[in-house]
């Protein structure tokens, strides 16, 4: 094995950077990308907390600019997307 140095992985990872690693970042949960910088799908703004449950007939505004909230197919309504628009 050759010893090459790790990746910056920001303030939310850690290399894996034992003799058996790949130099890879491990991501803390909720956390995504090369460098950790990006959330993860279903997680949300600038500390990516968990997304909450939108239902078979909404989705989450995810990622590090989302606000978290549910946004909801058409016809649909509700802070979790279960109800019939008026």
């Amino acid at each position: 094995p050759s010893c090459t140095s790790c990746p910056a992985c920001g303030a939310h990872g850690a290399c894996n950077d034992t003799l058996t690693g790949d130099g890879s970042c491990v991501c803390d949960g909720g956390w995504s990308g090369s460098s950790c910088d990006s959330c993860s799908p279903f997680y949300f703004g600038p500390s990516c907390t968990s997304c909450p449950a939108c239902g078979a007939h909404g989705a989450c505004n995810d990622t590090l600019t989302g606000d978290g909230s549910c946004v909801c197919d058409g016809g649909w309504s509700g802070s979790s997307c279960d109800s019939c628009s008026p």
